[in-house]
């Protein structure tokens, strides 16, 4: 996980947008929808007017894609990217379109939240654009679907090469074994990263 919130950090880093990571220390509340809405509150607390919540488990993300949430944003228009199993790993909205209550009750970490959050922002006359589906990578399945994608190997590859230049340790690792892999513990679903559009 560290990884994946590594390769976020640097994505939105060459964006050259104001951002706030906020790790599982840093969050307060009860829940994941109240942690969520509180780090955006806080975002929007320091003066900014727009903001845009980026999972940290999309390794398909690009800079591209926050470009377009921040064109749409400065249009007026609320985004969403959402990711194939019903969530989303983007999200971009105005301060005077976030309702913190409606948000903490979606159902989040559920294949329901971006259609619920999509309901919640058409009640509310919000319009909304959308960028691609992408995979996010909640167990081995998850993987093992983002590696049949054209060009996903190299992606792959290029993270655990990472990975080992991180921690400076040769290791040993059959990567023809990629179901040793172990996703017993659930994955940080989150947002690591709000930018400040």
């Amino acid at each position: 996980m560290h990884l994946l919130n590594e390769r976020v950090l640097k994505t939105v880093e060459k964006s050259g947008l104001d951002y706030f990571h906020f790790t599982e220390h840093e969050q307060s509340g009860n829940g994941f929808g109240n942690r969520f809405s509180n780090a955006i509150q806080r975002v929007f607390k320091k003066g900014y007017q727009q903001v845009i919540c980026i999972g940290n488990d999309t390794p398909q993300l690009q800079g591209a894609h926050i470009r377009t949430a921040v064109d749409s944003l400065n249009q007026g228009i609320a985004i969403n990217g959402p990711s194939l199993d019903g969530g989303f790993y983007l999200m971009g909205i105005h301060a005077s379109q976030f309702d913190a209550k409606c948000f903490e009750s979606l159902p989040w970490q559920t294949g329901k939240l971006a259609s619920s959050y999509l309901q919640l922002l058409h009640n509310g006359n919000v319009q909304v654009g959308s960028l691609e589906h992408l995979i996010d990578l909640d167990s081995l399945g998850d993987v093992e679907q983002l590696l049949q994608g054209k060009d996903q190997r190299g992606l792959l590859v290029q993270l655990i090469l990472s990975t080992l230049v991180h921690t400076r340790t040769i290791q040993s690792y059959r990567v023809r074994e990629i179901s040793s892999i172990s996703f017993e513990i659930p994955l940080n679903k989150g947002s690591p990263v709000s930018i400040a559009a």
